[in-house]
């Protein structure tokens, strides 16, 4: 599962859609899907651990990514995986998204953790008034280039369901997810200063 969303990464289909602060943000249709995938990628002067626990800590997310107005962890199954849920405010006139699913923190190497995000859209009752996000995949991979000089990896793909253009939402999630890169950025940085 995790090795073939690493590998996803260096596939040569990407299209780069923006760069703004260091952030490179790319799209490409999901393979054999009528919907796309995101990828951004940056670095940061930050802690190692400070960063795969702030990545993992998904009731803080409402804190940090952008249109989230509701982020909390429905049950802890170790201190590596978690159910967790999200709802994400979607521009009109499309209804609100929400989202389950399982999260697993792993090391890789040393100097690598991957947190996994895998869509469970059945772990969780269907809430009124929100298109239930399916067929949801992302891994954020943090790896420690030197000493609290960090490389962040997010790739992520879901099915949006229906109710809107899928190039509004392609072009709603390349915002959010530069937007989310400094949001995360600014909130390590915040931790640091603590």
């Amino acid at each position: 599962m995790l090795g073939t969303s690493i590998s996803v990464s260096s596939q040569e289909s990407w299209s780069q859609e923006k760069t703004i602060d260091n952030i490179r943000a790319y799209s490409r249709m999901k393979s054999g899907k009528d919907y796309y995938e995101y990828r951004t990628v940056f670095t940061v002067k930050s802690s190692f651990r400070g960063a795969v626990d702030l990545v993992f800590d998904i009731a803080n997310f409402k804190n940090w990514l952008p249109n989230c107005v509701e982020s909390k962890v429905i049950r802890k199954v170790s201190g590596t995986v978690l159910l967790g849920y999200t709802v994400t405010e979607a521009p009109w006139p499309a209804s609100d998204r929400d989202a389950a699913f399982i999260v697993t923190k792993r090391k890789e190497k040393e100097n690598c953790y991957s947190i996994t995000m895998e869509g469970k859209a059945n772990d969780y009752p269907l809430q009124k008034g929100k298109v239930r996000v399916h067929d949801y995949h992302a891994v954020w991979k943090i790896t420690e280039l030197a000493p609290d000089n960090l490389e962040i990896e997010y790739i992520a793909s879901f099915n949006p369901g229906k109710g809107a253009p899928n190039w509004m939402i392609k072009n709603s999630v390349i915002e959010a997810r530069i937007k989310s890169s400094q949001n995360l950025i600014k909130e390590l940085k915040k931790r640091e200063d603590s």
